[in-house]
């Protein structure tokens, strides 16, 4: 069925085969052509319908999820069942409750070894609850193993500055500990469309001499729909790895999702022998699993909550390497890291020295030397950058930087990194102590000396001794919130008959159905609807509760209008939903329609 879909957004614009739809988020008595003051959104709503509109009425009560099943995990329980509701509220640990579309849900921060009761009732299109389905679980913690890495990011201020940096384009992404529903774990958020948002371990990742070389392990909710994973594993001081262009000897799992399928696969750099793309079980969005690269002397595996879905005939040629985790996907990304582990030879990161932001500028000549001091204690530094250009040239060229005006030569991060233009190109430069010097900004100034078009998207700054210096604070805050929202809108406009009317196509004089589709994002966590109205050109025609029994979630509803009275051209459905809270502001979404003489 054709349809014409709306996304609901504070403020923007749809074209639909030349027809614009505009989209906002209004107060309740915000009229749909002028913006004012809105009104506190109401917690219920009384039943509306005008002369000649025909509104759906409730069938039969929703039935009891089955198969409700519980898996543990620590500090985390997944639930999955089986039913058709629209949608579903879970309730546990008393006073807990979420609503949701999708029949799996995992609930984090939980304590281990402690019993929850938890119930999932399903709820139909106008709020009416079934009987629960009920269950019980206990979090687990995993057996104590030793590992030369395992971080779980339970500290307040997750990521430790000494085991962790991220890499990202820019302010593109965010690292932040998390909170209420997001349990302690790590959460990384993303405001860029298929920029990476890439955590490099401070600790080398080792090899033991052993048939098993090491185990690079992560449990996480990434990729999530339309995403990738990658787990890198890079000789060399890198922070981050632009695309598919793989360093020399680089060695990477790469997990991705899209139209509903899963894939990983073992990546090389070009040329060299790898397996092929191996699917595995769709993923299911916010359901963390646990992904293992692992080396051995005998080739490379890729295990999926325990089982071997991947393999490939690589074999490192390094001893010692950089550890990354990448997660890229659309505008609004946020993945959950539970555990990064290395199960290697031990290893430990190199002393954390904190120091002072770095600001970067592209010249072709060193600028004037401003007024400059030194930073107290510090014996020398690194500078890590990754630098974006257009040059079709076939090898890159030689660059140098003037760092607090002493010009030092910068080499590729590691040797042999592919010169392409769009990829981002990863450098490194070795700082002495008289080049780590900050400006009255107390910024260390870099002045990158290159007559190429060319962008630093990021730099990265290890120091050696000690800095007596305030270090760059850092926002504790996601990118992007895990608020409850509405349920998005999905209108189709069908003929009398009930066929669809194809877009650009007009609606004949007489009698029209409206169909309409409230649903949940996979893995997002709804807010309780009160119900919504449907107008047409400004004129309300029904209002529909659905919150019989508590707040409603989503549903399919069927109205019948009449359009003797429209005049003939271009007409508007708005479409406006209001929560039960006063905390969700209502939501717009607009349908056009044309109507035939």
């Amino acid at each position: 069925m054709e349809r014409r879909r709306v996304a609901l957004i504070a403020v923007g614009v749809v074209l639909f085969a030349g027809v614009v739809a505009v989209l906002r988020t209004t107060g309740v008595s915000e009229p749909a052509t002028a913006t004012s003051t809105s009104t506190p959104p109401p917690t219920s709503l009384a039943p509306y319908t005008a002369e000649g509109v025909l509104v759906p009425t409730p069938g039969p009560p929703p039935e009891t999820p089955t198969g409700l099943t519980v898996s543990s995990g620590p500090r985390r329980l997944q639930l999955r069942w089986s039913g058709d509701a629209p949608g579903y509220e879970v309730r546990w640990g008393g006073d807990r409750s979420r609503l949701i579309t999708e029949p799996v849900t995992q609930l984090d921060g939980l304590e281990d070894e402690r019993l929850y009761e938890v119930e999932v009732s399903a709820v139909d299109a106008f709020g009416r609850r079934s009987a629960p389905a009920k269950t019980s679980g206990v979090p687990h913690a995993r057996p104590s193993k030793h590992y030369a890495l395992e971080d779980r990011f339970d500290q307040p201020d997750a990521p430790d500055p000494r085991r962790w940096r991220l890499a990202s384009r820019g302010n593109c992404a965010r690292a932040t500990p998390g909170q209420d529903d997001d349990g302690p774990r790590l959460v990384l958020s993303s405001n860029c469309a298929a920029a990476p948002a890439t955590l490099r371990s401070r600790t080398p990742f080792v090899l033991r001499d052993a048939e098993e070389l090491g185990r690079f392990v992560v449990e996480t909710d990434a990729p999530g729909g339309d995403g990738e994973l990658a787990l890198d594993l890079v000789p060399g001081p890198v922070s981050l790895v632009s695309g598919d262009a793989l360093p020399p000897d680089a060695v990477r799992l790469r997990v991705a999702t899209g139209a509903g399928t899963t894939s990983a696969q073992v990546v090389v750099p070009a040329g060299t022998p790898t397996a092929a793309v191996r699917e595995v079980p769709a993923l299911e969005t916010g359901i963390s699993h646990r992904w293992e690269l692992v080396l051995r002397r005998d080739g490379a595996r890729v295990l999926f909550d325990g089982d071997v879905v991947a393999t490939s005939p690589v074999v490192p040629a390094w001893h010692e390497a950089t550890a990354l985790v990448s997660v890229t996907g659309p505008t609004g990304q946020r993945a959950a890291v539970n555990l990064i582990a290395f199960d290697a030879a031990d290893a430990s990161p190199p002393p954390w020295v904190p120091g002072p932001e770095v600001e970067v500028q592209v010249a072709v000549a060193p600028p004037e030397a401003g007024s400059t001091t030194p930073l107290t204690g510090v014996t020398g530094g690194q500078l890590r950058m990754a630098l974006l250009h257009t040059d079709e040239s076939p090898e890159a060229p030689a660059f140098t930087a003037s760092v607090a005006g002493v010009v030092v030569p910068l080499r590729p991060a590691p040797a042999g990194a592919p010169w392409r233009p769009g990829v981002a190109y990863p450098v490194v430069a070795d700082l002495p102590a008289a080049a780590l010097r900050v400006g009255a900004s107390g910024k260390l100034p870099v002045a990158l000396l290159t007559g190429l078009r060319v962008q630093a998207t990021h730099v990265d700054l290890e120091l050696t001794g000690s800095f007596t210096g305030t270090p760059p604070s850092t926002d504790r805050t996601p990118l992007n919130g895990r608020e409850p929202e509405l349920a998005r809108v999905t209108g189709t406009v069908l003929d009398a008959s009930g066929q669809t009317v194809p877009e650009g196509a007009a609606v004949q004089r007489g009698r029209m159905v409206f169909d309409l589709a409230l649903e949940g994002r996979p893995g997002v966590v709804l807010a309780g609807l009160a119900g919504f109205s449907v107008r047409v050109d400004d004129q309300k025609l029904a209002v529909v509760p659905t919150a019989a029994d508590g707040p409603g979630v989503a549903g399919r509803y069927r109205f019948a209008l009449s359009t003797g009275g429209l005049s003939v051209g271009p007409h508007m459905i708005e479409v406006r939903l209001f929560g039960t809270s006063g905390e969700t502001r209502p939501t717009s979404a607009y349908i056009p329609f044309f109507v035939g003489r």
